[in-house]
C-alpha cells in the first residue's frame, strides 16, 4: 500500500537522485565497492547478535530494528551506484513483504523506480545504430525523458508512423560487460559467505543468476518469448501481454505496445480506479497455476515494477493483469510439468511415499534417500502455506518452516535442486510478498485444485 514517503525514505530518494549516473566499470571496481559494503554489514550484524546475547533480544529490541534500517539503506545506496544485476537483486528482495521485516521491504522496494536514468545523449546513439536511421524518422513522435530506468535498460514512450503508442526499451551501453562481472562478483561473495555464515546461503541464488542473467540482456530472446506467451494466452480475457514489434526491434532495443497501466503494488491508486486488490490477487495466482501447471511456460520475474493492472473501462467489468519485461521467462519441459503436478498433488494429498519418489524423479538428492526429508522439504514448499488458511506465507509461518526445515536438514543435507525448482520457489515467493500487499483472500488450496491430477480434489485433506 502506498504511503507518504518517511524522513528516511525520502533521505534516500534525495541520495538516489544526487547518485552519478554511471555506475563503477570494470570487474575489479565493482568488486572491491561491492565487497566492501557486505563486510561492513556482516562485521556489524556479528556485534549486534553478540550484543543480543549479552543484553537480551527484548532489551535490544529498538537497536535491531535500527540495524536492519541502516543496512538497507546501505544496500540500496550500493545498488544505485552499482546498477546492473545488484539492482535486479534488490528488486526481488524488495518484493519479498511475506518473509523480510518491513525496513528492508520499504526501503528495497524504492529500486523499482529510482534507478537514476541516463542521459538522452547516451542512450540515442544506441536506438540509431541498432536501427539503421535516426529517431526522427523511424518514429513519427519520441519522447526523449525516459519513463523508466531499470538496472539494464531504461524505457521511453514513442509513436509509431501509423500512431500506435509504442514503448522503447533500450540497453545501457556496456551492460553486457557490468553483467558479466556481477555475476563473478556475486559468485565470488557468496562463496566466501558461505566460509563464515550457514545462517543464509546465498551459493543458490548466484547460481540461478548464472543461468538466466546471459538472457536477460538478449532482447531478441524476450521478444520471442513475449510473442510466445501472448499467443499462449490469447484466450484469457483478463491478461494482456504487449504486442512485439520486430522492424523496431533488435538485440539492443525492444518495443512494444505501451501499456497505461496502474503498478500491482500501488493499492491506494487500485482502489481509487475502482479496483478491488484482493480480485487482482484472485486473478494473479490463477493466472501462474495456469502458466506454470497447464502451459509448462512462465513469466519468472514478477516483481511489481513488471506487473500492471488496466481497471475496466466499463462500471463493475473486470480488471485485467498487464504483464511486462520477459527477459527472464521460462520454458518446462513437458515431463518436468507433469513432475510438478504429481509433486503437488502429493503434497496436497498429504501422500510421503509420493512426494518421495516424485521428488527422486525430479533431480532433487540428500545425503541420504529418506522420505522424512522429501516429506518436509514439500511441506516448506507448498503444504504449509496451503494448509494453514492463509493466501500467502507471513513472517511467523516462514520462521517456524525454516526452524522445523533446519533440523531435518542438518541431520540429512540437501545436495541437489532440479535449477527449475529453484526458479519456480522464487516466483512463488514474489507472488506470496505481493498476495500481502493486495490483502488476498485468494483460497489457495481451492486455486490449485482445477491444474492438478484429477484425481487431487477427492484426495486433498479436508479443510
Amino acid at each position: 500500500m502506498t504511503s507518504t514517503p518517511s524522513p528516511g525514505e525520502q533521505r534516500m530518494l534525495r541520495q538516489m537522485r544526487e547518485t552519478p549516473v554511471h555506475p563503477p566499470y570494470g570487474r575489479l571496481r565493482r568488486l572491491v565497492s561491492l565487497g566492501a559494503t557486505v563486510a561492513g554489514l556482516w562485521v556489524r550484524w556479528r556485534w549486534l547478535r553478540l550484543q543480543r546475547r549479552r543484553k537480551g533480544v527484548e532489551a535490544m529490541t529498538e537497536a535491531t530494528h535500527r540495524f536492519h534500517l541502516h543496512a538497507a539503506e546501505a544496500v540500496v545506496h550500493r545498488a544505485i551506484k552499482q546498477q546492473g544485476l545488484i539492482i535486479k537483486t534488490c528488486q526481488f528482495l524488495g518484493s519479498r513483504a511475506d518473509v523480510l521485516m518491513d525496513e528492508y521491504v520499504t526501503t528495497l522496494s524504492l529500486v523499482h523506480d529510482q534507478v537514476p536514468p541516463r542521459p538522452w545523449a547516451e542512450i540515442r546513439p544506441v536506438i540509431e545504430r541498432e536501427l539503421g536511421g535516426t529517431v526522427d524518422t523511424l518514429f513519427a513522435e519520441f519522447d526523449n525523458q525516459s519513463i523508466a530506468a531499470a538496472s539494464l535498460a531504461q524505457v521511453y514512450r514513442a509513436r509509431m508512423h501509423d500512431g500506435t503508442d509504442v514503448a522503447v526499451k533500450v540497453q545501457y551501453p556496456g551492460i553486457d560487460r557490468i553483467v558479466a562481472w556481477d555475476l563473478q562478483a556475486i559468485t565470488f561473495l557468496a562463496n566466501v559467505w558461505s566460509r563464515f555464515e550457514n545462517i543464509i546461503d546465498f551459493r543458490p541464488i548466484a547460481a540461478e543468476m548464472r543461468r538466466y542473467a546471459p538472457d536477460e540482456v538478449d532482447f531478441v530472446h524476450e521478444a520471442d518469448a513475449a510473442e510466445e506467451l501472448r499467443v499462449m494466452l490469447s484466450d484469457r480475457d483478463d491478461v494482456v501481454v504487449p504486442r512485439i514489434h520486430r522492424a523496431l526491434s533488435t538485440r539492443k532495443v525492444l518495443t512494444m505496445d505501451f501499456i497505461d497501466g496502474i503498478k500491482i503494488s500501488d493499492v491506494a491508486a487500485l482502489r481509487a480506479a475502482g479496483v478491488d486488490p484482493p480480485t487482482v490477487a484472485d486473478t494473479l495466482i490463477d493466472l501462474f497455476n495456469e502458466m506454470i501447471l497447464r502451459r509448462g511456460m512462465f513469466h519468472a520475474d514478477p516483481h511489481p515494477g513488471n506487473v500492471f493492472v488496466l481497471p475496466s473501462k466499463t462500471p463493475g467489468g473486470k480488471a485485467r493483469i498487464a504483464l511486462v519485461d520477459f527477459g527472464l521467462t521460462k520454458r518446462i519441459p513437458e515431463e518436468f510439468r507433469q513432475q510438478m503436478i504429481v509433486l503437488t498433488s502429493a503434497i496436497v494429498a498429504q501422500q510421503p511415499e509420493a512426494i518421495s519418489a516424485t521428488m527422486s524423479d525430479m533431480g532433487f538428492r540428500t545425503r541420504e534417500e529418506n522420505a522424512e526429508t522429501y516429506t518436509a522439504l514439500g511441506e516448506a514448499f507448498l503444504g504449509d502455506v496451503l494448509r494453514s488458511g492463509k493466501a500467502y506465507a507471513d513472517q511467523a509461518m516462514v520462521a517456524e518452516v525454516n526452524q522445523r526445515l533446519g533440523k531435518v536438514l542438518r541431520a540429512n543435507p540437501l545436495i541437489d535442486v532440479p535449477g527449475d525448482v529453484i526458479l519456480i520457489a522464487r516466483v512463488m515467493g514474489l507472488l506470496s510478498g505481493l498476495g500481502r500487499t493486495l490483502e488476498s483472500k485468494t483460497d489457495l488450496m481451492d486455486a490449485l485444485l482445477p491444474y492438478l491430477d484429477p484425481d487431487a480434489e477427492t484426495l486433498a485433506s479436508p479443510k
